[in-house]
Order: C-alpha cells, then structure tokens, then sequence
C-alpha cells in the first residue's frame, strides 16, 4: 500500500514543472509543522476560568476605604467537575487541583471532597401566574426530598405577595412533604424577598454547601424589602449555588386574560372583547427580565437554569440537580499578592486529567469566623 503511494507520488513529481514543485515541498513542510505543532500543544490537563473583584473594605477609625488584606481574607472557589460524556467525577483529590491568580499559582490551603452534606432551600413560587402548574410543582418537589441523603437538609418556603417559611432546615421528609403540601397559591409574587431570606436568614448560618433550587417563572410584582441587585450582590460574597427550574407561564397568563376580558358594546350596540392594557407582571418584558435574572443568578453563582414544561421534565431536573450537589469539590487559598479593591483579578482552576467540563463560579471572599 505504502510502495504504490510512493510510486504515483513519484509519476506526478515527473508532470510538474520545477518551480511546481518546490511549491508542493514548501507547503507540505508547512502542513507538517502546524500539525507538529498542534499535537505538542495538546495538555494532560484541564482548566476553568473565573474572574474575582474584590470590594473596598472601610476603616473604622478612619472612615476611609482600605486596601483589602489578602491574609484576612480566605478565597473559596466551588467548583464541578464532568468528563467528556457529562458524567460527574467523584474520585478527584487535591493533589491533582492547581489554582492560579493572574498566572501566579496559590497553595490550596482548603480542600472538601463530595462526602459532605448540603444545605436546600426550596422555593415555591405560589403566586397567580403558576395556578395552573400548582400540582406540578407539588410533585416534583415531593421527588426532589426522595433523592436527597440522610443528612441533607431543606427548607421550604413559599412566595406569593410575601414569603412564607413553611419549614426549618430539616432532613425529616415526614416534615419536608407536609410543608410542600401545605403551600397554597396567592396574588403578586414577591422572588427578590423570596430569594433575600433564603440567602440571609435560612441558609446563612448552615455549615456545608449550600444551594437554592427556585421553581419559578421568575417574574417579580411585589417585593418591597430586597431587589434584583441586592441579590446578585449577596451571591457575589456567598458560597449559595442557585439553580432555578423555569416555567413559562406567559402564554397561560394571556389566555386567562382573554378569558376574563369585558365584553363591551359599540354605538351600534354591537358587543366586543375589551381587554385592558398588562399590568405588571403580565407584559412580554416583564418576562424578557424574568429571563435575564434567572440567567444572571444561576450563572454568578455557578448554578444553571433548567426550562421546565412538564412533570417528567421536572424530575429530570431535580435528578442532575441531587447529583451536581452531592458531587462538588470546594478550594480555599490566601491569595499571595494585597488585594486591590475595584480591580479584577483572573483565576485559573486547573485539574491534571483531560477533557474535563469544569464548572465554577465568580469566586468570593470569605471573612474568618
């Protein structure tokens, strides 16, 4: 096979004018090089980019804002890890993570493993516009507690106009299925509160990893003591993974406008449908930022959205979600250089194993207890 190749490589040499031929030489040597050159690029390893920009701390003497000191402040980096065919790895040891800031390389000074663990908070949003999902989410919260380990904890809490906290973080499943039970749906929908209590009062004492599973079509018509900035703020300085299970209730919320519409009558004493103009929480923008917060929530806090639609799609969801907590690995460092406030500082997690999907997240500093 070889030998027959050579020799009609050969014959064609022979039809070619010389200066045809020193073109071929040159760019089959080019050809030869680039190829080199990708296969001694190829790496034993795999790397995830995040970016962290720290806040001005102020002196309490001087009432003026201070340069961040980096021996005070402990950086902690969750982070997930999947092989090529999207399977969590669960046999990674710390000797085989590497951190790097700005290109310089940090000593892991925290490792935890997936053994640990975590903390739920579960909202429900009850509000008008998931009337018509109620059992929906009533099912599959009560499938998501049924994957959950010993020593898992959840909180449920409901949201309509205000939240309501309808357990304590509990591992009992006797108290966890009465409470998704006992929600009941309401008007207005209040997620930024919601999402504020969940962060500062449920979950901001529990040890351990912490998530927030939010079912919800994101849409805020009420809250009065948070907002949408308030927490992406509160995200940037906490270890909370949020995941939200997005319903699209748009379409259900026009049809039920149409449905209660007026019937009004013309000069002509001719009857028509009058429909009054969307209040808030009804108008297609109303959605388009509903979108872009659960977007912004789940992607700060290295979570992601799931697009739900029907029961089995839910329990899918809830599925990878069980398994993404149960399989995360945390890495803690004092980072070597004095912290700048305002300014962003790019870090690298790199795992010595190839092909890896490595999920992070914008990393934070946490204070010393």
């Amino acid at each position: 096979m070889i030998l027959s190749i050579i020799v009609r490589f050969v014959a064609i040499l022979h039809r070619l004018s010389p200066h045809s031929i020193i073109r071929l030489i040159v760019l089959l040597i080019v050809g030869a090089s680039v190829a080199f050159g990708q296969s001694g690029r190829q790496t034993s390893y795999s790397e995830g980019t995040m970016r962290i920009k720290p806040k001005a701390v102020e002196n309490a003497e001087t009432g003026t804002e201070d340069t961040i000191k980096i021996e005070t402040d402990l950086v902690t980096v969750p982070i997930r890890v999947r092989s090529r065919n999207s399977r969590p790895l669960i046999d990674l040891q710390q000797s085989e993570f590497r951190l790097f800031e700005n290109g310089v390389e940090q000593k892991v000074t925290y490792f935890s493993s997936v053994d640990q663990p975590f903390t739920v908070a579960l909202l429900l949003d009850m509000s008008y516009s998931t009337v018509f999902k109620l059992n929906e989410i009533q099912s599959a919260a009560l499938q998501f507690i049924t994957q959950l380990k010993e020593n898992d904890k959840v909180t449920v809490i409901a949201f309509d106009e205000k939240p309501t906290v309808l357990c304590q973080p509990t591992s009992d499943r006797r108290v966890l299925k009465l409470a998704i039970e006992a929600a009941r749906t309401g008007s207005g929908t209040s997620v930024y509160d919601a999402m504020d209590i969940a962060l500062t009062k449920q979950l901001g004492t529990s040890p351990g990893r912490k998530a927030i599973v939010m079912l919800s079509d994101g849409v805020d018509t009420f809250s009065a003591k948070s907002s949408k900035k308030e927490i992406l703020r509160f995200l940037e300085e906490d270890d909370v993974i949020v995941y939200p299970l997005r319903y699209d209730t748009y379409d259900d919320v026009r049809k039920n406008r149409r449905k209660d519409a007026q019937i009004r009558y013309d000069d002509d004493d001719k009857p028509y449908i009058y429909e009054a103009p969307p209040v808030r929480g009804e108008r297609e923008i109303d959605y388009v930022e509903a979108r872009e917060f659960l977007d912004a929530i789940s992607d700060s806090s290295g979570g992601r959205v799931f697009k739900v639609s029907s029961t089995t799609n839910l329990n899918i969801a809830f599925t990878k979600i069980a398994e993404e907590l149960r399989k995360t690995y945390s890495l803690g460092y004092y980072p070597s250089d004095e912290r700048v406030p305002g300014v962003t500082y790019t870090l690298k997690v790199r795992i010595y194993r190839p092909d890896l999907n490595i999920r992070t997240r914008e990393s934070f500093i946490r204070k010393p207890d």
